[in-house]
């Protein structure tokens, strides 16, 4: 879709990480952290316009951006996901 792939880890231009649940449920922020492993790849989402290349941000969001953009046949926006 659009050119995405998968990385082997958070440094290696990462853009999005998107995160899988259950309908309805909400996952708490900090267990969304945690899950992405040490402190150095909490740091590096938390801090992602500060410490990646170019300034850009690593959006964390849940797998319906991606059911709604597969199902639109278009690129979405990020805000609201």
């Amino acid at each position: 879709m659009v050119g995405a792939t998968q990385a082997e880890n958070i440094y290696d231009r990462v853009t999005h990480v998107i995160i899988f649940h259950n309908k309805g449920q909400e996952i708490p922020e900090k267990n969304i952290l945690r899950s992405l492993g040490g402190q150095a790849e909490q740091d590096m989402i938390t801090f992602s316009e500060f410490l990646s290349p170019g300034g850009a941000k690593i959006h964390v969001l849940y797998q319906d951006l991606l059911e709604d953009c597969l199902q639109a046949k278009r690129v979405l926006p990020v805000a609201g996901y």
